[in-house]
């Protein structure tokens, strides 16, 4: 790999998580009063790419900006702020709010986050001078993911060398889908949450005050408990749902902010 890494000099790593089954039973589901629809982004045409302000040439890493963003920025580093509205966090990176933070919610909306090392993925590695595209059949919940992976080298490869590093980063994927596939339903519906809000934010500036954002327990599931948030006053209102799916029990009244449901419910 020596040789790959005296060659390499900008890698750009763009990961896309498409899950349109996903959130499209969620947005039917989702126990918000009223009909929630998917937030539509505008296509990326040329007249907006070309628009876009040009990334500082000692970036080591680019990806696609948040929410509906068409331009690429330089991605953050390890212990730089991040947030819903910022840039995202490098490859092998997540953003998470400090040890000890009280709202840790709160904390990411704002920017107030910190962007840590992902247990388990380790340094990321070069790869190789063509454009490689991998596609996984739809795992459980109808998640599809691909992922695009773009790179630019100042001088080819050779044909031994562009091998060995497909082979790098098509195991470094295969990691990084693993990782996403065993997220339970929860999970996967707050990272579209988070992505959500920061193209409402951007619509609606100071008027969006209110959101949802589902409460997870540590194996990615529902809380019983799921309540609104607030970015100026207490929770709005809270309810419960089912574990398994986050469906609010049918029949079933608002809860106090300061009450909890009878039983983790499964329904």
């Amino acid at each position: 790999m020596s040789g790959i890494h005296r060659r390499l000099t900008v890698v750009v790593v763009t990961v896309v998580v498409v899950s349109v089954g996903v959130l499209g039973g969620l947005a039917s589901c989702s126990p918000v009063a009223g009909p929630i629809e998917p937030i539509r982004c505008s296509a990326c045409t040329p007249e907006k790419l070309s628009q876009c302000p040009a990334v500082a040439p000692d970036c080591g890493q680019m990806l696609r900006e948040p929410g509906c963003g068409c331009c690429m920025a330089c991605a953050l580093e390890t212990g730089s702020s991040c947030g819903v509205h910022t840039a995202h966090c490098g490859l092998g990176l997540r953003c998470t709010a400090g040890p000890g933070e009280a709202r840790p919610l709160h904390a990411l909306i704002r920017g107030q986050g910190v962007c840590t090392q992902e247990p388990g993925t380790g340094e990321t590695h070069p790869t190789l001078t063509h454009s490689l595209s991998v596609s996984l059949s739809p795992p459980p919940l109808s998640l599809s993911v691909s992922l695009s992976l773009s790179l630019s080298l100042s001088l080819s490869l050779s044909p031994r060398d562009a091998a060995e590093a497909q082979e790098t980063i098509k195991a470094k994927v295969n990691s990084i889908l693993k990782k996403l596939v065993q997220q339970g339903p929860c999970h996967i519906e707050l990272h579209a949450a988070l992505d959500g809000i920061a193209s409402s934010q951007q619509a609606l500036g100071d008027k969006f005050t209110t959101f949802y954002l589902p409460n997870c327990d540590k194996y990615g599931y529902y809380k019983a408990k799921q309540c609104e948030s607030s970015l100026n006053d207490p929770p709005a209102r809270c309810w419960c749902v089912s574990s398994w799916n986050g469906k609010r029990i049918p029949g079933s009244n608002d809860l106090p902010t300061d009450s909890q449901c009878n039983q983790e419910l499964t329904h």
